[in-house]
């Protein structure tokens, strides 16, 4: 995530954390002008497409900051401060056109492949072994370390393709070659987009006529896979 995104985000809070601000406010207050003097906890609402990775921090960030507005300020002031933080922020760290429509763009593709893939957990792998290991995690997350196949994260939950394994759930060594093209990428969800939608350099025959496939229905045609992967753009396409 881009340091604007962050700051869009982190405004984003501000604003959804103003009325639970002066909620604690009231919960606080012995008599209307006596506040007590303990501390102050704040659940804070975080906006749906902020990346779990600083989901923690962002939360942390607002809590911290509307927990000292909530001590020294009334419920007028609280939400103006707020208000104030936010708009300070989006004022100055607005996000472009580009941005706003390659995020867009991110979390289209993002629905669209968790609506048309199959995925697994980790635990459903493990449980599809013909000797599942006691820990729930394997043997998913060792691969996964030894870059034989990936995951994506959505809602704080690791989800492996389906197309990823064989028909015993083991990876397919093809797979694992393709990752090390992808060494440098950090957004699996760019990798899951690679493999999801149609690549120019992959066709198969149909009962329609010859079609532009996508590499995770062409893991069978390495020579074209090695062409499309060096090829690829890091963009997504919903």
């Amino acid at each position: 995530m881009s340091k604007i995104q962050i700051y869009a985000n982190i405004a984003i809070i501000f604003s959804n954390a103003a009325m639970l601000a002066t909620m604690e406010v009231q919960s606080m207050s012995v008599a209307q002008d006596k506040p007590t003097d303990r501390n102050i906890s704040l659940q804070v609402p975080v906006p749906e497409n902020v990346d779990p990775a600083v989901e923690a921090t962002l939360k942390e960030t607002a809590e911290k900051v509307l927990a000292i507005l909530a001590r020294s300020g009334s419920q007028e002031s609280i939400i103006a401060s707020a208000d104030r933080l936010a708009q300070a922020m989006i004022g100055t760290f607005q996000p472009d056109a580009y941005l706003v429509e390659e995020r867009m763009d991110r979390l289209r593709s993002i629905r669209k492949m968790l609506r048309e893939g199959e995925w697994l957990t980790a635990a459903e792998i493990n449980a599809a072994q013909e000797n599942p290991p006691a820990q729930k995690s394997l043997p998913a997350s060792d691969w996964k370390r030894r870059g034989r196949i990936f995951s994506v994260n959505h809602d704080g939950i690791e989800y492996y393709p389906r197309y990823e394994f064989d028909a015993a759930y083991r990876p397919l060594p093809i797979i694992g070659d393709l990752l090390k093209e992808f060494a440098a990428e950090s957004d699996t969800w760019k990798i899951a987009a690679w493999f999801h939608f149609p690549n120019g350099y992959l066709t198969a025959d149909t009962p329609g006529g010859r079609q532009v496939i996508a590499p995770k229905d062409a893991l069978d045609q390495r020579d074209k896979l090695w062409a499309a992967v060096r090829s690829r753009k890091g963009t997504y396409v919903a």
